[in-house]
């Protein structure tokens, strides 16, 4: 396998070796198991685009796997009766005492979910610059919904499950933080990697554990990151894998809405919506879906305030022309050209010996080596997707 600190490249040539290898059947499934295993492990902590290729791969080991067990079913079939035979002797000895021993799945439910550490988020809609319009859609359908529960209910506005849409880096975690501080309900953050487990079944049982154990660990709001990792249509994919685990989510999601007085709050963020799957997409899944668009001039101003805050910059720093030319720029995309800005200033500081502040010559021409996370192909797609939702 791989010696040393791994990358995304050596996942992909491990991976590639292993397919390739005239190993025999039962070791190329294990080296395919650790594989996933640390393709997951190692996906946590990592910038998202580096995360989302982690977990495919990670898919497409378990993909292999099943492949390879459907080719060869006697094979399999022999491994699970010697691994039946080998726990037969003590199977009746943990029945026994399993109801003693092991804790109730209600309780195994509610410690998955309390091992996520939900909290109150200390983002505010004011900590958000621009977005006025998502902000309106979501104090209006989501917060007064929550707060006139009884009057919401005659008007059939749940105020329940968002979809949150959009560009990378425009803000949709932040919605959903500050959704958490405004109705004081813990953030439940899932990524891929929190749930995604190769061996069989339980990715499955994980949904479970998350769904019963935020009713249990209620008022609570379950904030899926990356949804189409988790969400992905059947229809496009030829893992057997996400086709048994989207429709667990799905029941979940089905049996949850049934729960009329449930304090759970379910929002899922995106940046490739048509990557979900059709069902998902359901208003009975998610009543209200949410276009975050890449921020206007407005928000883009207050954007390089906000990063710049804090950092020894010129007095005369003129934000709004900042804010012009930064058109097309993404949240992110300004953060990072605030962090550039800085760091050659700092670079240049260190140099010379010769303290100075970042001005605007400086910022404009980190500007100018930027490229932008959109393009009009991009927001096409997203025009197009609305439309067919009527959004």
């Amino acid at each position: 396998m791989m010696e040393g600190a791994p990358d995304l490249n050596s996942f992909k040539e491990t991976l590639k070796t292993i397919r390739s290898s005239d190993l025999p059947h039962d070791e190329k499934i294990l080296r395919l198991k650790e594989l996933a295993d640390r393709a997951i492990s190692f996906s946590t902590g990592k910038e998202k685009s580096i995360r989302v290729q982690l977990l495919m791969l990670a898919n497409q080991c378990i993909s292999d796997i099943e492949k390879l067990r459907q080719a060869n079913p006697q094979r399999s079939e022999a491994n699970n009766s010697a691994s039946s035979e080998k726990k037969g002797a003590s199977n009746v000895e943990l029945k026994k005492n399993k109801q003693n021993d092991s804790p109730t799945f209600s309780q195994e439910a509610e410690n998955y979910v309390r091992n996520l550490h939900p909290l109150i988020s200390s983002t505010s809609f004011d900590n958000i610059a621009g977005l006025a319009e998502v902000k309106k859609i979501v104090i209006t359908q989501i917060i007064k919904a929550r707060e006139n529960v009884e009057l919401a209910r005659m008007f059939g506005i749940s105020g329940r499950n968002i979809l949150l849409f959009g560009p990378p880096g425009t803000g949709k975690t932040s919605i959903a933080q500050a959704i958490s501080n405004k109705v004081q309900y813990p953030l439940l953050t899932i990524t891929p990697s929190d749930i995604l487990d190769n061996r069989f079944g339980e990715f499955e049982k994980n949904i479970k554990y998350l769904f019963h154990g935020a009713v249990l660990n209620s008022p609570i709001i379950v904030f899926f990151d990356e949804f189409e990792s988790l969400a992905t249509r059947r229809t496009s994919s030829n893992s057997s894998y996400m086709k048994r685990a989207v429709p667990e989510m799905l029941r979940q999601m089905t049996d949850m809405r049934k729960q009329s007085e449930s304090k759970v709050m379910i929002i899922a963020a995106t940046n490739n919506p048509w990557d979900v799957d059709d069902a998902m997409l359901n208003p009975e899944r998610f009543d209200t879906k949410i276009y975050v668009p890449p921020p206007d001039v407005f928000a883009r101003t207050e954007l390089f305030r906000t990063f710049l805050g804090g950092l020894k910059v010129a007095d005369d720093i003129n934000y709004e022309e900042l804010g012009s030319l930064s058109d097309g720029f993404t949240g992110a995309d300004i953060k990072y050209i605030c962090k550039r800005a800085a760091e050659e200033v700092f670079a240049e500081v260190v140099d010379k010996n010769e303290i100075r502040a970042i001005n605007q010559d400086d910022i404009r021409r980190s500007i100018e080596k930027s490229s932008t996370s959109v393009n009009s192909d991009l927001l096409a797609k997203y025009a197009k997707f609305m439309e067919k939702f009527n959004i």
